[in-house]
């Protein structure tokens, strides 16, 4: 976390002189009175920035910020420029008009300098964006003598101080003000738009008023150019959802939006659908832990024309528990077999002609977990459920593929004989009836892409990075874990094996991104995941009779199964790779 600065700089930009010139030698012989402050923005002359004409008695240009220290080498400062009068009441006008004269020029700096790796705690209601110290690990504190990192302020008024906070450019920056400066602890930090929006804004507690505030940003002529907006976890209800609406109304090129976690019902439901219906750009919303009913969820599934994960399993069953009436084992030979079904030739067009093959396959997996965990499936049966659910994730965003003849005469094809066309359809529907909302669920796949995109990726790492999430989906050891941690391990494991040609975008700070985006606790599950994963990737080793083993093999997935496991490690091994980064 580099120095969190601000500069007020008071300097003489033009006089505000009365209007009557008969008057001039009157306001020479007049002695100024007091001095005023014109802020950035503020229309209607000098005196418009405060009551009474402007006058503030007792603010002058060496009391307005007091810093503590001087500003440190190579501190990073944001400017913001005001200018300084110095007036007194115009005697000669009916009524008393005030007069402005240029104050000599000043400058005033306050600086909040954080030692490396420390930052103060977050006001009351706002959840850290950073990875919680790992336990018995003490947390870092400022070195001797920088304990008191405090802002001094003197003789501020309270309409200076809230808008020398939304001079900041960002809400992560204001919320540490206003933990830091126990004058501003009771100033709105969420009032005016950020001026730099980030991408990730989750778990900061913007609720309605910080999402309207970032509506505004995007409603400017200089619209935000960035990609992903993530607002999780913020307290967002209806009245935000209804100003995010205007955002995606407003030709925004967000390609994904995040809203998880949050507090927005069908009313605002309805209104982000609403704006999906004319919105082209946006790819995935994830919209999942609201208060949705199924009148909001249909509204965003009929309107909508990106992806829409509506839901996700937070609670994941135990390896040891059982599935249906089959074993884990046979689980793992169907999925296997799952894998092979998609990645054969002579697929239909509907199949072989999706836009992401992996992306398919793993909605596949996706949808025949949450099936087998809900219905005990004869052994017989096992084939017929796995092409039904192959059937129906074609048709979760692509309604006529499910309609498919060809491809379901395909899928019955594949099972030798086991079952017909009208099976496989009378399966899918039977799929889709019992797994309804559930089928909107992002994978490890989603996951996947999103986290490459954060931390840098090359071809080769990505094609080791789908080889280890297979793996771990295909496996029943890895049913407890959530899909975002087995493809949290893959993103890190993914960045070992630059000695075996597997190389990788360095990308600053990836492993401080990497945490932040995610929102997992590094101890108890990312780390024991990405152990686990690199036992399995080890022992998976050389095994030809799995399909996946053998399909990663191939040239144009760069023969990531061919390369060497390195030894396998546990998950203290993680933690400690990957805590004490900074923050980017």
């Amino acid at each position: 976390m580099g120095p969190l600065v601000a500069v007020v700089d008071c300097r003489p930009v033009g006089t505000a002189p009365c209007s009557s010139q008969q008057h001039a030698p009157q306001h020479a012989a007049q002695a100024p009175a007091s001095t005023g402050l014109l802020l950035p923005g503020v229309g209607g002359g000098p005196h418009a920035a405060w009551s009474q004409g402007g006058a503030v008695a007792g603010l002058n240009s060496r009391n307005l910020l007091t810093p503590k220290s001087a500003p440190s080498a190579g501190s990073a400062v944001v400017r913001q420029s005001c200018t300084l009068y110095t007036g007194s009441p115009c005697p000669a006008s009916t009524p008393p008009a005030w007069q402005w004269n240029v104050a000599p020029p000043a400058r005033t700096t306050w600086v909040i300098t954080y030692p490396p790796g420390w930052a103060p705690p977050l006001p009351s209601g706002v959840a850290a964006a950073r990875p919680r110290a790992a336990a018995g690990v003490p947390r870092e504190r400022p070195p001797a003598g920088t304990a008191d990192v405090r802002l001094q302020l003197q003789g501020l008024p309270g309409e200076l101080l809230q808008t020398t906070l939304d001079w900041l450019p960002t809400f992560g920056e204001r919320a540490r003000m206003c933990a830091l400066c126990k004058a501003a602890r009771s100033f709105e930090w969420r009032l005016a738009p950020p001026l730099e929006p980030e991408e990730e804004m989750s778990s900061i507690g913007l609720g309605d008023r910080g999402a309207q505030a970032i509506a505004q940003t995007f409603s400017r002529r200089s619209n935000p150019t960035i990609g992903e907006l993530c607002l999780g976890n913020n307290g967002i209800g209806d009245t935000g959802a209804l100003a995010i609406a205007d955002v995606l109304r407003s030709g925004s090129m967000i390609r994904r939006l995040s809203l998880r976690d949050n507090k927005i019902g069908d009313a605002g439901a309805e209104a982000i659908a609403e704006a999906l219906a004319t919105n082209a750009a946006l790819e995935e919303l994830d919209i999942w832990g609201n208060a949705l009913g199924d009148r909001g969820r249909r509204a965003l599934l009929t309107a909508a024309k990106c992806k829409v994960f509506l839901e996700l399993d937070i609670h994941r069953s135990a390896p040891s528990t059982p599935r249906s009436s089959h074993g884990n084992k046979l689980r793992t030979v169907l999925f296997d077999w799952i894998s092979q079904v998609h990645t054969g030739g002579n697929a239909p067009v509907a199949l072989d002609g999706e836009a992401d093959p992996q992306d398919m396959l793993f909605r596949t997996l996706g949808h025949l977990d949450a099936y087998l965990s809900s219905r005990r499936i004869p052994r017989d049966e096992l084939q017929l459920t796995g092409v039904g659910c192959t059937l129906a994730a074609a048709g979760l965003h692509n309604a006529t593929a499910s309609q498919d003849p060809e491809l379901a005469a395909w899928l019955a094809f594949v099972t030798d004989g086991a079952c017909t066309a009208e099976d496989v359809r009378g399966a899918a529907v039977e799929v889709r009836r019992v797994l309804d909302f559930r089928m909107y669920q992002p994978t490890a796949y989603t996951f996947l892409r999103r986290y490459l995109r954060k931390t840098g990726w090359t071809q080769e790492s990505f094609s080791l990075a789908n080889y280890l999430i297979e793996l771990a989906v295909i496996s029943s050891e890895f049913t407890h874990y959530r899909p975002q941690a087995i493809a949290a391990a893959a993103t890190v494991l993914s960045r070992q094996y630059l000695s075996q040609g597997i190389g990788f975008q360095n990308i600053p700070c990836w492993k401080a991104k990497l945490l932040r985006c995610t929102h997992l606790d590094l101890q108890t599950e990312l780390a024991p995941c990405a152990a686990d994963m690199s036992r399995l990737h080890s022992s998976e080793h050389g095994c030809n009779s799995k399909f996946v083993n053998r399909k990663y093999e191939w040239t144009r997935l760069h023969m990531v199964a061919k390369i060497n496991p390195n030894p396998p490690s546990d998950a203290a091994f993680f933690v400690s790779y990957l805590s004490g980064e900074p923050a980017p």
